[in-house]
């Protein structure tokens, strides 16, 4: 399976070193918008324009930037 990396980006940037296998692009957004769930429920103040996650494939090309987002909104 190939591999994807989800990169916190904006404010506090956290690079992804260890990548995550997904099925296709289409399941590596699906786990990217879970992972910016979970970050926007676990740090509300995070959330805004300026940070997000920018999901890539093997070879670094970005193919998605997602909006950090609460569970409870």
């Amino acid at each position: 399976m190939p591999k994807y990396f989800f990169h916190l980006m904006g404010n506090v940037p956290a690079r992804d070193l260890l990548g995550h296998e997904c099925a296709n692009d289409k399941d590596a957004e699906a786990y990217g918008k879970m992972l910016a769930r979970n970050v926007g429920t676990d740090r509300p103040r995070m959330m805004g324009d300026d940070n997000y996650i920018e999901v890539a494939n093997e070879d670094g090309k970005e193919l998605c930037k997602i909006p950090l987002r609460s569970m409870s909104a």
